[in-house]
């Protein structure tokens, strides 16, 4: 089971694009972020004077943790994939999607590519001020209190007497 898309007309000249809505699997969690539904997949393959071309636009919803506050947060990740399509090559280019028996396998570039394009940080607001690190305070909820925030990393303290001259 996989997104095969038949581009056999397109090859023998028969229609210039082929339209197609799809949805893959939730893909496994990846870092810390987890996909709890299915990947909605719209997209086109065109041919414009012999030059092929693929592009799908990705739709998943994802859940992760704020990497300032540690709170849950969910959003909908979004992208659109482009490749140029080919019936064969000279060497091996991963810019192109290979037609293989008058058919595009689309899952596993696709997915390798979101995968790709993710976000490393997810932050719950742009401004999220984190957790105390004295205390563990969320300081999106307000001041902890805590004396003394500026402490110096003890590994760095020999640093701040250079600093103090």
């Amino acid at each position: 089971m996989g997104l095969f898309i038949d581009v056999r007309e397109i090859l023998a000249g028969l229609i210039d694009s082929i339209e197609f809505d799809y949805t893959l699997p939730a893909p496994q969690s990846f870092n810390d972020i987890s996909f709890p539904s299915e990947v909605q997949i719209t997209g086109a393959v065109k041919n414009q004077a012999g030059y092929m071309t693929l592009t799908a636009h990705a739709t998943v919803p994802y859940v992760t943790h704020c990497a300032r506050c540690t709170k849950e947060i969910s959003g909908i990740f979004e992208h659109t994939f482009t490749r140029p399509l080919a019936t064969k090559l000279e060497e091996e280019d991963d810019e192109y999607l290979m037609i293989t028996h008058g058919e595009i396998d689309l899952d596993t570039p696709l997915l390798e590519d979101l995968i790709l394009n993710l976000d490393f940080v997810y932050l719950c607001k742009e401004d999220c001020k984190g957790l105390c690190f004295k205390c563990g305070q969320d300081l999106n909820e307000g001041d902890c209190g805590c004396a003394d925030k500026k402490e110096i990393d003890p590994r760095l303290a020999i640093l701040a007497k250079l600093l103090d001259n």
